[in-house]
This record gives structure tokens, C-alpha cells and sequence, in this order.
């Protein structure tokens, strides 16, 4: 009887181990990691978004969870005054930093595939995907940012009625101390008192760019290079725009899914860049006049601190009016480019580069003496900023 009992329990022993290696056979926690760069493709909206990591998490092969995050970038700046500084993207979903959710998984031979719907009180969006060893795929797709949204739809920009108010460039700037400049030289000429903003409105309505046989205003230039933006329900915005190359006869085309989105937060309009096409532009940015090696060491430090605004959003104020829509820079981040600007104002050599470059046109030689001005009143004046709002004017 002893006998047989100890035959019954090697039994049981055998077959509870037996189904153990079993059971760890079928949960490949080897597939437990984070997917970025090569070995991520993530499709969201039916285009490809580069930058993002995501990752996947199973415990007993039937459930998982997925999160989505900004991938890590590292960005090197080559000369040796400058430190290097660890980026991280922006997250998948606009507005937010990180998204995880649960998954059924379905098993395959080399991993794991799962698909369904997720949601929160912000957003909602479908999903599939697949998991193998060193390759995670996900499709997101009906993407869709929940609440309120007076801008979803295709925004023109304002047309210039050089008769009126319309414009597409949107100037209020004010100054506890305003401009004090002659605009037009001639004998017995007073000066006149402007805010910024009004300088800006007054130097874009007139005609000083040449652009094919005639010369046109920064209105009008940039109807040239934008004619209309759209707001898309998944956070995406395209653009339709024309290259700088193409002023005389501009060629409109539509900006790709995935490299700017937007988001709506506490009364702001957050936008959210690709972060490696930043710096592809930035590679590419070079004057005859000053270089890198001048600019970059009187900004850095400053321009540092706006490194957060990558994966955070760059904060944008925003009407909705009417029908007509304004898109700007305000003070909170107005007054950290004045400060970032200020250094520059005042070094000597982008100075006389700033001056080179605007009496260079013939057209503006006679504003040479308002150049002179502006430069030299510009520290006080930007430093004593009390409201900002730089930007462009759409209608709907």
C-alpha cells in the first residue's frame, strides 16, 4: 500500500512539473521589452511616426500591456562650448506623455499578435499589432481627441486688404517704452512714438521684397508660402504650402501626416514637432554674415531651456472668433524668446550683420537711419515687454 502510494505521488509530481515547463513554454517573456528606431513600426493615422517607443509586457501569454511613449534622442552639439543634451519625443497620442493599455493576445509561432479598441476620457483610437523577437508592429488607426475642439476643419489664411484691418500676419506687441524713430528723414522731422507691434504691422505692409518683377510685403510673401491649415480630429496638422523657391509662382502641396500635431490644454494651443526634422533644418542654417560659432554661445544657455517644450508642446495662445481663427506666441512663451533675443540685440556683430542685410536691398536704404533706431532702442524696449501675441490670422 506504501508502495503504491509513493508510485501515485511520483505521478502527480511529474505531471505537475511537466505541466509547468509546459505552461513556460508557451510565455515568451523574452518578447518584454521596448521597441524603438528599426525595430518599431508604428503606423498612425495610415502614415509612418518616427521617434516613439513602445512597449510590450506579458506575464502569462494570454494578457498583455502595450505603452506608448517619445523615444530618447540623443542630440550632440559639436563645438566644444556646447553641452550635450538627452531629447525625449514628444508621446504618440498629442497631449500625452505616455499611454498604456491592455491587450489580448493571440499566439503565433514567433510571438504574439493583439487588436481592439482602447479609450479615455481624452482620447480613443483602434489597434493592431504584432510582437516577435526584435520587432514590434502597431497600426493605430481612428484615431480621435475627445472634448471640445472649435478647430477641427481647414483654416485659410487671412487674405491682406491693404485698404483695411485684414492681414494675415497677427502683431500686437506693447512695450512699457515704445519705439521712438523718424520714419521718413527730412528736414524738420520728428520723431514718432511706436509699440512694437505697430512697427511690425507698419515695416510687413510695405512693398520691399522682390519677388519676380515686383516688389511685395511680408503679407503678401506669406500667402505666398501658406495657403490654408487643417486641423485633424487625431491631433494631426497638414499644411498647404509652397516652397520658398517657388515665391513668383507658388506651388501648393500638403505637408506629411505625423510631423506636427496639435493639442488643446488649459486654454492653449500645444504643438508638438518632430523633433528629427528640427534638426535636419537646423543642420541646413547658415548666413554669410554670422555663423554658428557667433550666435550659438550668446543663446544656448538660454535656448536650452526651451528644450522641455520638444516633448512637452510648445505653448501657443489661440481666438476662435466668427468664423476667423489667430494662432500666436504669447507672453509665456514671448518673453522667453525676448530673452533669448536680447543678447543678440545687443552684441556689436550681429548688429552691424543685421544692418548689412537690410541696407543691402536698395529698396530699403532710405530706412537705414530706422534700422540704426530699432537696433539700438530694441534692448530696452523688448525688455520691458508687457503683452505679446505674434502670429498668423485664418478664417475658416
Amino acid at each position: 500500500m506504501k508502495k503504491n502510494l509513493f508510485y501515485l505521488f511520483a505521478l502527480i509530481c511529474s505531471m505537475s512539473l511537466f505541466t509547468a515547463c509546459s505552461d513556460d513554454d508557451k510565455v515568451n517573456t523574452g518578447l518584454n521589452t521596448s521597441y524603438a528606431s528599426s525595430e518599431l513600426e508604428l503606423i498612425y493615422g495610415g502614415e509612418v511616426m518616427l521617434g516613439k517607443k513602445v512597449s510590450f509586457n506579458t506575464t502569462d501569454g494570454v494578457n498583455g500591456t502595450v505603452t506608448l511613449e517619445g523615444a530618447e534622442l540623443a542630440l550632440t552639439l559639436t563645438k566644444a562650448t556646447m553641452p550635450s543634451s538627452e531629447l525625449v519625443n514628444s508621446g504618440v497620442i498629442p497631449g500625452e506623455s505616455l499611454v498604456s493599455f491592455p491587450v489580448a493576445l493571440q499566439t503565433t509561432e514567433s510571438g504574439y499578435t493583439f487588436e481592439g479598441t482602447h479609450a479615455s476620457s481624452s482620447y480613443s483610437f483602434d489597434y493592431k499589432g504584432a510582437v516577435e523577437a526584435g520587432k514590434l508592429s502597431l497600426d493605430l488607426s481612428n484615431v480621435k481627441l475627445l472634448g471640445d475642439n472649435a478647430l477641427v476643419g481647414t483654416w485659410n489664411l487671412q487674405e491682406f486688404d491693404p485698404w483695411g484691418e485684414d492681414r494675415p500676419l497677427h502683431a500686437v506687441w506693447d512695450s512699457e517704452q515704445p519705439f521712438s524713430v523718424v520714419m521718413f528723414p527730412f528736414p524738420g522731422a520728428q520723431p514718432v512714438e511706436l509699440q512694437p507691434g505697430g512697427f511690425i504691422t507698419l515695416i510687413s505692409s510695405i512693398g520691399l521684397i522682390p519677388v519676380g518683377d515686383e516688389n511685395v510685403n511680408i503679407n503678401e510673401v506669406l500667402s505666398y508660402l501658406l495657403k490654408s491649415v487643417t486641423f485633424k480630429e487625431d491631433g494631426n496638422i497638414v499644411a498647404s504650402y509652397s516652397d520658398a523657391a517657388n515665391l513668383a509662382s507658388p506651388q501648393f502641396q500638403n505637408s506629411p501626416l505625423n510631423l506636427v500635431q496639435y493639442a488643446l490644454k488649459n486654454n492653449k494651443l500645444y504643438l508638438y514637432l518632430n523633433v528629427e526634422a528640427i534638426i535636419a533644418a537646423t543642420q541646413q542654417v547658415a548666413t554669410k554674415a554670422l555663423d554658428a560659432e557667433t550666435i550659438l554661445p550668446l543663446v544656448l544657455p538660454k535656448l536650452m531651456e526651451l528644450i522641455p517644450m520638444l516633448s512637452n508642446g510648445i505653448p501657443l495662445g489661440y481666438t476662435v472668433e466668427e468664423g476667423a481663427l489667430s494662432v500666436y506666441i504669447d507672453n509665456e512663451l514671448g518673453l522667453k524668446i525676448v530673452d533669448i533675443l536680447l543678447p543678440l540685440l545687443e552684441n556689436e556683430e550681429v548688429g552691424a550683420a543685421i544692418k548689412e542685410a537690410a541696407t543691402s536691398n536698395p529698396d530699403f536704404a532710405a530706412f537705414a537711419g530706422v534700422v540704426d533706431a530699432i537696433l539700438e532702442q530694441a534692448p530696452a524696449v523688448l525688455g520691458k515687454t508687457t503683452k505679446m501675441e505674434l502670429g498668423l490670422n485664418f478664417v475658416k
